[in-house]
This record gives structure tokens, C-alpha cells and sequence, in this order.
């Protein structure tokens, strides 16, 4: 079994974890499971784990990248490419400053408050962070005007001539698809992920897709691999593969 955890931000709020509880979750993880990324072989009757880490802001570079050296374990992190600078010399205070849904606003933007492309190959290069593609703009992918060949496309190009590395997932922003979609991501991608709530038999399950839990706000190490959470996961699995999503 495969339970793939989705965070955002190292900070206070709804989708932020304190590096405390982020530590924490990290050091439990490492300890009892099975640290897993899109393509691994996974352990035939053990809990697999996949971190991953949405929208690249600079926090993850500087707060979870130091732990997954620390702890020995991967996670995946998916980047909007419109947003990634190439580097720059502006001090982790101001690019940490800028809050979780002000980050893609043009005033804030300034402020560098994304991994830079330069740290992203650090990341990369060290074997710790593998880097997905979040779209190139991270707009609703449903929306009429949007360019999804840009999107889905497009992005991966960017990410792979920046890197020199493969990019082989694609993690559609705020889980908005249809079955063109899917079919053009699918194309181009082995493995796509979405929020959903459930557990994974596979990378990619009936629906060619990887099922993600929100693992915001934890309040406890182990919140989301208790008893009660498995009912929701098993409901919702097949609730998501009745669904064809």
C-alpha cells in the first residue's frame, strides 16, 4: 500500500505545517516506513510513504530540504514554472515573509518567494528532491482561455532543460481536470497526481492517477496513518475509482 502526503508551506496556518510538527512527522515517517518517490518499487505488505511538497515556495528549500539530508529520506516537489527566477541575492527573511496565497500576485513576486532555479538544481543534483511539474501558471486547468499544450507541456520542457533531468510527474494545480486533460497529461507524463483523499494500490491505480491526502496543519506525527483516517481512505478509494478520477 502507498499513501502519498501532500503539503504546502513550513509556516502558521491552514496549509502550512511549524517545522516542529513538519520534524516531527518527518522523524516518525523515517523511522517506521518505507520512503518512497513516483516510480520506486514499492514494499509488498508494508506502508509505503511519498512525500510531496506543492507550488516550490523558498521555504521548502529552507527549512525541509536540511531534514530530508538529515533524516535520509526523498520527497517530490512540484514547481509552477512561471513563477521560478533564475537566482537571487535577496535574504530568506523577505522571500519567507510573503504569505501562503499572496505568493503568484504580481506585488509579491519581487520578493522572490519561490525556490529559484538555482536551488532547485541544488535539490535536484543532491539526489533528496525529485521535481515535478505544477503547470506553468498554476491556473484552474479547466478554465476557457488557458493554454494547456503551455500548461502540461510546456512546463515539463522548461523544468527538464533547466535541471538535465526527466521530469516523469505532473501534479495538476488545485486538482482541476477533465478526461482530455488527463489523456494530454498522460501523454507526455508516467505518473499524474491529485488530492484525493485515499490511499494507492499502484503509482497509478485503475485511473492512471496518484491519490494525495492533505497533510497540512498536522496535529500529531502520525495523524494521518491512525485507524479512523484508514475507514475515510478506503471509502473515498472507491468513491474515486467509481468516479473514473
Amino acid at each position: 500500500m502507498l499513501l502519498t502526503f501532500l503539503y504546502h508551506r513550513i509556516d502558521e496556518g491552514k496549509y502550512a505545517n511549524s517545522k516542529k510538527n513538519i520534524e516531527d512527522n518527518f522523524l516518525h515517517l523515517a523511522k517506521k516506513y518505507k520512503i518512497v518517490l513516483p516510480g520506486d518499487r514499492i514494499a509488498l505488505f508494508k506502508t509505503n510513504i511519498c512525500l510531496t511538497f506543492d507550488d516550490g515556495y523558498f521555504d521548502f528549500y529552507y527549512f525541509v530540504f536540511p531534514l530530508l539530508k538529515k533524516y535520509k529520506i526523498k520527497a517530490q516537489l512540484a514547481v509552477p514554472v512561471k513563477y521560478i527566477e533564475e537566482s537571487t541575492s535577496l535574504d530568506p527573511e523577505t522571500r519567507l515573509s510573503v504569505p501562503y496565497a499572496e505568493g503568484m500576485k504580481k506585488p509579491f513576486l519581487s520578493k522572490v518567494p519561490f525556490c529559484t532555479w538555482e536551488e532547485l538544481k541544488e535539490m535536484s543534483d543532491s539526489g533528496y528532491v525529485s521535481i515535478a511539474s505544477h503547470s506553468y501558471s498554476h491556473k484552474n486547468l479547466l478554465d476557457d482561455d488557458v493554454d494547456l499544450y503551455l500548461e502540461i507541456v510546456e512546463s515539463k520542457k522548461i523544468i527538464e532543460k533547466k535541471l538535465g533531468k526527466e521530469v516523469t510527474t505532473f501534479v495538476y494545480p488545485l486538482g482541476k481536470f477533465n478526461d482530455e486533460i488527463h489523456k494530454l497529461t498522460l501523454k507526455h507524463y508516467k505518473y499524474s497526481m491529485r488530492i484525493g483523499s485515499t490511499f494507492n494500490l499502484s503509482w497509478k491505480n485503475i485511473n492512471n492517477i496518484t491519490y494525495r491526502i492533505i497533510s497540512d496543519n498536522l496535529k500529531s506525527k502520525n495523524e494521518k496513518i491512525k485507524v479512523l483516517p484508514f475507514i475515510s481512505y478506503i471509502w473515498f478509494y472507491f468513491l474515486n475509482t467509481f468516479r473514473g478520477r
